[in-house]
């Protein structure tokens, strides 16, 4: 009795003299030698002899099955559900972020995007600091005295060696009119740097406005001392001249 055929495409038994497989309508009638003789196809050795190699075989054609895809085709589309997956997710991540994006009050779209992208940074390494002083410079440009401090703090723990910090630091405490503390702070940026000048030229200012002439005058010509740069330069020769100008009126007698 002739052996069934199995379907080389699905695997599936068929009857002998089958034409094509029932279950996938492979063609099975070119699978069969015309010749009874020929030795049967192996892939592999059975009881240990050495496969058989038939040489070149010509490939089945296939038929049109609409209820089975190739193999390939199945591949393509997989990989576009993939990529169409992470797409999705890619956007909604991002709409996620956005939408959920703090926005700096005062904050110009690029000083918004500089501040989102120092948070950003933060949030995968919280003790960077070229990151958490750029957020703090945005905030203290925009005015946003209070949280500026909250990371001016945190950058002048990671590197206490910073006077410009400790400066910045002072000026958004004058700014909310704590001046104690920000004399406090610019003396301390003083004693890191001897050549700071934006804290001596602070130290004048809070001098002046105290109406302690001497003492603004004193500290504005040690701020030109250290050679500050031009534009600076300008600023304090002004505050010079206007001292020097109290001190005269400070000077005259009273009138009858």
């Amino acid at each position: 009795m002739p052996d069934p055929i199995r379907c080389p495409d699905c695997g599936a038994m068929n009857e002998p003299g089958a034409e094509a497989c029932a279950q996938c309508n492979f063609p099975l009638a070119e699978r069969r030698s015309s010749d009874p003789s020929a030795p049967p196809i192996a892939s592999s050795p059975e009881g240990g002899g050495p496969a058989f190699d038939p040489g070149p075989r010509p490939v089945p054609r296939r038929r049109p099955r609409p209820d089975a895809m190739e193999p390939v085709q199945m591949q393509l589309w997989l990989f576009a559900g993939i990529a169409v997956v992470l797409g999705i997710v890619y956007f909604a991540a991002q709409g996620f972020w956005h939408s959920n994006a703090r926005p700096v009050e005062g904050a110009g779209p690029e000083q918004q995007q500089r501040a989102d992208l120092a948070r950003q940074t933060l949030e995968k390494d919280s003790t960077n600091l070229a990151a958490r002083i750029e957020l703090a410079n945005v905030l203290y440009d925009t005015g946003n005295w209070s949280e500026a401090i909250v990371h001016y703090k945190t950058a002048a723990r990671l590197d206490p060696t910073r006077s410009t910090t400790v400066v910045d630091l002072g000026v958004c405490y004058y700014n909310l009119s704590a001046v104690a503390t920000a004399e406090s702070l610019f003396h301390r940026a003083i004693a890191m740097d001897s050549h700071q000048a934006v804290a001596m030229f602070n130290l004048g200012i809070i001098a002046e406005t105290r109406e302690r002439w001497e003492e603004a005058l004193a500290q504005y010509r040690h701020a030109l001392e250290m050679s500050p740069p031009e534009a600076m330069r300008r600023v304090i020769e002004d505050h010079v001249e206007t001292v020097k100008a109290k001190l005269a009126d400070a000077s005259q007698p009273p009138r009858r």
